[in-house]
């Protein structure tokens, strides 16, 4: 069996926290995976000063049969989920009034351009196959009742 890779993407807009917490069931899912006898990497990647506009649903990856076209930093960023496919992927985001942070929202509405193929077949990229991705997400706010169940929800 290759190495086991294990991706965290926090979109913290400082490296605290969720940052932190992501980091922490990153460890703990290669510490785990170790401790059965398989080899394990990490990838932590931070939105903090990272430019992700949101989709505008302008079908201009359809246009262009590409990944999203609008040029920030999405592309550099998904690529470590599409490229290749992880075998654990956890989502962490600090809770703004009651969801996840706005960086975190643009990540997965532009990720909607990797799953054009479903529904264009003549879509050049193939759809990642994650289904033998385990998933997770974590949640960071303020108090019992900030909102973190809603975050979550979103993420997942």
């Amino acid at each position: 069996m290759d190495k086991l890779r294990y991706v965290g993407i926090s979109s913290s807009p400082r490296h605290a926290n969720t940052e932190i917490l992501v980091k922490k069931v990153l460890e703990a899912a290669k510490a785990e995976t170790e401790a059965r006898g398989y080899e394990a990497e990490t990838v932590l990647v931070s939105l903090a000063g990272k430019k992700i506009q949101p989709c505008i649903n302008c079908d201009g990856c359809i246009r262009k049969l590409s990944y999203c076209i609008l040029k920030d930093d999405w592309l550099e960023v998904v690529s470590n989920i599409i490229d290749p496919v992880p075998n654990g992927l956890v989502l962490g985001s600090p809770v703004y009034f009651f969801s996840v942070n706005s960086a975190m929202r643009a990540f997965m509405e532009r990720c909607t351009s990797l799953v054009k193929g479903i529904w264009h077949p003549e879509f050049p990229h193939p759809v990642p196959d994650w289904s033998r991705t385990a998933a997770g997400a974590v949640t960071v706010g303020y108090d019992r009742n900030g909102g973190q169940e809603m975050a979550l929800s979103n993420m997942l």
